[in-house]
């Protein structure tokens, strides 16, 4: 069976009814399920969206309370596989950062590009192709997802 990565955009907008994106990538997450594949999350994903749902509004966040993000993470851990992380996980994102010149934000995507390596996982799921450009794993966004089921 295939298994996504979820990258942190997908899991926001799931969570995230006003967002534009939410029925596009809601839609994407239950066809991957109906037909027998695997969405699964890295921690790195949960940590990401822990801190966009309790920054505060006005600062292009959540502003949820920790009780409220608490429930979100644990609801998040029983509906998706939540892989593990390692020390190969550190050497393959050391390998990518290094081999290619990665620095800043773009370190970040790295890792999961690591992780999704790592763990041999088919593909990222996300709305951000081009962050995970040139780094060896397939990507796949919710839009030709749903074109494709349809």
């Amino acid at each position: 069976m295939p298994t996504y990565l979820l990258d942190t955009n997908v899991v926001l907008r799931l969570l995230d009814r006003n967002d534009a994106a939410h029925n596009q990538c809601r839609l994407a997450v239950e066809r991957l399920i109906l037909r027998g594949d695997e969405p699964c999350l890295a921690p790195q994903v949960l940590t990401e969206f822990w801190v966009v749902a309790t920054r505060p509004a006005h600062s292009n966040g959540f502003g949820w309370d920790v009780a409220t993000a608490r429930n979100a993470v644990e609801e998040l851990g029983s509906r998706f596989l939540l892989l593990p992380e390692s020390r190969e996980l550190f050497d393959e994102w050391f390998r990518l950062v290094t081999t290619y010149s990665i620095s800043g934000k773009r370190a970040h995507d790295a890792r999961l590009a690591a992780f999704v390596s790592v763990h041999s996982l088919d593909a990222v799921l996300t709305l951000n192709p081009v962050d995970f450009s040139g780094l060896g794993i397939h990507v796949v966004q919710p839009a030709s997802l749903v074109a494709r089921e349809q």
